[in-house]
């Protein structure tokens, strides 16, 4: 039994506190319990910076035809450079800038909003949840319910319509944070969505799922396993795994675990 009982009863979970002791207990342990100042990236910044300017869009504070200057004038100081190399930043960037170029709502028409990055607090077996919906609609004519979330990662699907062996991990881990998210929008609707879209942003192409119940189901077990798992960690050993040691991790510079060298 973890000696930190008293902070994991006093804690609001949340999807990413959850995948994030999949992914690195360590870091876990020193963010979530130390409380220790982590260290942004290229890619979680790049990531957030988009995630702004769509919401800026979405809730009429810039227009669209706006939305690429902003981007241009804006991206220098949002994002940063972190080290990574000049041709991977340029590579986003030029990525990021064609889609601001060429985003169209037109489609929203047929839509009314109900939240844009909504805040969403809800339980999930006795244990209090908060969630951030990217974009929340509901079609004008069927009232058929939709939750998106914008994403900067690769598109995990491939030319064969299956989901990319690389991917895999990613693409169950994001059905399970929008799977989460349809719990409040149960709680506040009286209805589960009708299906969960993805919009990746950097390589303009949308996911888009029916709502399965046996899977909505699946993912509120997903977490109530993991936060018990949590209860029981004693160790919160590390994850060593090259890249996201050395280029995502929020402690990569100070951590006692650091991983140096080749794979």
């Amino acid at each position: 039994m973890s000696d930190y009982t008293n902070e994991l009863n006093a804690m609001r979970w949340s999807f990413s506190r959850c995948h994030g002791f999949e992914g690195c207990k360590y870091e876990w342990y020193l963010y979530y319990l130390e409380g220790k100042d982590s260290e942004q990236n290229f890619y979680a910044a790049f990531g957030k910076f988009c995630h702004k300017i769509l919401e800026k869009v979405l809730k009429r504070e810039i227009t669209i035809e706006s939305s690429s200057q902003y981007y241009i004038d804006n991206f220098d100081k949002k994002v940063g450079s972190y080290g990574i190399q000049d041709s991977t930043r340029k590579k986003y960037f030029y990525l990021g800038l064609s889609y601001f170029e060429t985003l169209n709502f037109d489609w929203l028409e047929d839509y009314e909003i109900l939240g844009v990055e909504k805040k969403c607090i809800f339980e999930i077996d006795g244990k209090n949840f908060i969630g951030y919906i990217d974009l929340l609609i509901r079609h004008k004519k069927n009232k058929a319910i939709i939750v998106i979330d914008h994403k900067s990662s690769e598109y995990p699907i491939g030319k064969k319509g299956n989901v990319l062996k690389k991917k895999v991990n990613d693409y169950e881990s994001y059905k399970k944070q929008l799977y989460l998210y349809c719990q409040a929008v149960i709680d506040e609707y009286g209805v589960a969505p009708t299906e969960i879209w993805w919009n990746y942003f950097k390589e303009q192409k949308w996911l888009k799922l029916p709502f399965i119940k046996e899977e909505y189901e699946t993912s509120r077990k997903w977490a109530t396993e993991l936060i018990s798992e949590v209860y029981k960690e004693e160790n919160f050993l590390p994850n060593l795994e090259y890249f996201y040691c050395n280029n995502l991790c929020g402690f990569r510079n100070s951590c006692d675990y650091k991983l140096m060298g080749s794979d």
